[in-house]
């Protein structure tokens, strides 16, 4: 009972510290996320560098693209230096405390006696993972998402720059080296903008409507790489197979590698494969030192063998498998989703609350000596076994 009461008293400060300077923060950020999204999106909507013909379009659509390409770069080194002095904040805070916990510890060794070895062996063990801590921030998979995304979007950056700015005296100099360096950084444009897309989950993860979403949807992507690897293991031997047998450097599915893979992936979609070019397919062999031809084509009951065979095992089984996967990991994580966003955004209230100024976390600390100590709150008896349950089944599962 006491364990549940801690609990519902630990919620209950995180709710008063999103109402204090929480939920202004995040939301701050989220809007200034909100616009270097847009930014970047009509800069790939408008901006079209490899389009040679499309040049001479007027004043108004060059002016749009330097007015597109300058905010988003702004906004991106904003975000940067945000991200920097993030990294800085949690990298000192951690350092403040390993030298604090340190000191503790050896204070405590001070006083433990020689007789009690096990308790000075786990002092040290302390000691020990204390100097071996590394920083919180870089146990954070969100972080190392984001710095994937900054140095996709800092090459990118550098790329629309030099096609906006220094396009026109390649093109001159060089035009082929032009073209493609503008399809390639369209081609990168493309690439990056889904990846700064996926980062807005991180700025909502925090929003109790949405919170409980993003954790199932992060969970899954252990499910996603399990049924990838067995795909994979399906998938590979299927394309040999078939450009073995089907390989036809005139023909439209199985030209080649390239294409036989895309033509081999289409077939789980029950797409235009090119069944009936395979039922037809014939293949011409000239006997050495002869002028006999000899016509070989494969089998139709080996070609329709082939075909049923990956439709059952990529269609069926495979795909059913994944669908039964993502079912048992959103059962099972669904229970503790609300939990799961609530301590993260506990996480994110503290690194608020560390980056406040002086005069601000003065304030705050105030208003708890003199509104919250005690807080006055409605208490309803029915409501208190809700919150058992709700906090065992989440204790229990963890």
């Amino acid at each position: 009972q006491w364990y549940q009461r801690r609990v519902r008293v630990i919620r209950q400060i995180i709710k008063i510290k999103w109402h204090k300077f929480g939920q202004f923060r995040c939301l701050i950020n989220l809007l200034v996320y909100g616009v270097y999204l847009a930014s970047w999106t009509c800069v790939v909507f408008i901006y079209q560098p490899w389009k040679l013909e499309k040049k001479d379009s007027g004043a108004t659509t060059d002016n749009a693209n330097i007015a597109s390409v300058c905010v988003a770069v702004i906004l991106f080194l904003y975000l940067l230096v945000e991200e920097f002095r993030d990294l800085y904040q949690s990298v000192m805070t951690h350092s403040r405390y390993k030298e604090w916990r340190s000191k503790q510890i050896e204070r405590d060794l001070q006083y433990v006696p020689e007789k009690l070895t096990e308790e000075k062996d786990y002092l040290l063990n302390q000691a020990e993972l204390v100097r071996n801590s590394g920083s919180p921030y870089r146990q954070d998979p969100w972080n190392v998402f984001d710095w994937i995304g900054y140095v996709a979007m800092f090459i990118t950056s550098i790329c629309v720059l030099t096609c906006l700015y220094g396009g026109l005296q390649l093109q001159r100099t060089n035009l082929k080296a032009y073209t493609y360096f503008a399809l390639w950084t369209s081609r990168l444009m493309c690439i990056t903008i889904i990846i700064v897309w996926f980062k807005l989950f991180k700025y909502v993860r925090v929003y109790s409507f949405l919170g409980p979403f993003v954790v199932i949807l992060v969970n899954t992507i252990h499910d996603i790489m399990k049924i990838c690897f067995v795909f994979v293991v399906f998938f590979v031997p299927t394309v040999a197979v078939f450009y073995h047998f089907y390989n036809d450097p005139e023909g439209q599915y199985f030209a080649g590698v390239r294409e036989t893979i895309f033509t081999v992936f289409r077939m789980l979609l029950v797409d235009d494969y090119g069944y009936d070019d395979m039922r037809d397919l014939n293949f011409t062999i000239t006997v050495p030192d002869k002028s006999t031809k000899v016509v070989v084509k494969p089998e139709v009951s080996w070609t329709d063998f082939l075909v049923s065979y990956w439709l059952l095992m990529g269609a069926i089984i495979i795909l059913n498998l994944f669908i039964a996967l993502m079912s048992d990991t959103f059962q099972r994580v669904f229970d503790n989703a609300a939990e799961v966003a609530l301590l993260e955004r506990a996480t994110i209230i503290c690194n608020i609350e560390n980056n406040l100024p002086g005069n601000k976390k003065r304030a705050f600390l105030r208003y708890l000596k003199e509104k919250c100590a005690p807080l006055e709150a409605y208490y309803d008896d029915d409501d208190e076994d809700e919150d058992d349950d709700d906090v065992k089944k989440f204790t229990e599962q963890t």
